[in-house]
């Protein structure tokens, strides 16, 4: 008995182990260019204006693995909700899961576009007002809520609210709950970090090397092309 488990494992863990590392890059891809530019984005890089960079890191890339992680609970939620009450069309049962994740994948994809090919600059200007007006609200409070608790603390407050509700918050719920939980966690975790870590070094390089319009072309079209691979797995 314990042969056969053995014999069992060692044929699945592979496809697994394939399966962690092509949805951890999905996962990343999608995750590190929808936080380009994004509200979080300017709010890391005008706190680490003011703040110990280190600091303002640690802060904002808390608060975003911690949604991370109740993005991905969430979707697994779905997930295995979908397994428990399966909804039955004729005498297949569909992955409805599966089907919410490509639709959303296609709704942020297109949008993305869209914004792309009518962005003038007011979008990213747009987010990074919004930033602008949260960091001020923040230093206004500084001889209160900062220096009773920190600078850590109260990134983590900040950036927190700010990504509730988010482009990548969907994202990482649709991935979760059509795809490796791991894989999920770790790509979602690195693309954060890496963006964070962009924006606190200095994400007004960021504009020497890419323009906004390439990096909204690059995540719609990121965005579609995984729509098109979970929908592939659902018919398969």
């Amino acid at each position: 008995m314990q042969l056969q488990s053995r014999s069992l494992l060692m044929e699945c863990s592979p496809h697994l182990t394939s399966e962690i590392w092509v949805t951890l890059l999905q996962a990343f891809l999608l995750i590190f260019f929808s936080e380009l530019g994004d509200k979080t984005f300017f709010i890391a890089a005008l706190l680490a204006a003011r703040n110990l960079g280190a600091v303002v890191f640690f802060g904002t890339f808390g608060a975003l693995a911690t949604m991370t992680i109740i993005s991905v609970v969430i979707g697994r939620t779905f997930h295995y909700v979908d397994g428990i009450l399966p909804f039955r069309f004729g005498e297949a049962d569909l992955p409805i899961d599966d089907i919410a994740a490509v639709c959303l994948l296609v709704y942020f994809g297109v949008s993305t576009l869209i914004e792309a090919t009518s962005d003038d600059g007011s979008k990213s200007k747009e987010e990074k007002e919004e930033a602008e007006l949260a960091v001020s609200e923040l230093s206004g409070n500084a001889a209160g809520m900062v220096a009773a608790a920190n600078t850590v603390i109260s990134t983590f407050l900040l950036v927190f609210v700010a990504e509730w509700g988010d482009k990548s918050f969907f994202s990482t719920i649709a991935l979760a709950a059509a795809s490796s939980p791991l894989g999920v966690i770790g790509g979602a975790l690195a693309g954060h970090a890496a963006a964070t870590l962009l924006a606190v070094v200095g994400g007004s390089l960021l504009g020497t090397f890419f323009s906004e319009k390439v990096i909204a072309y690059i995540g719609g079209s990121l965005f579609l092309v995984f729509a098109a691979v979970t929908l592939i797995e659902i018919v398969s």
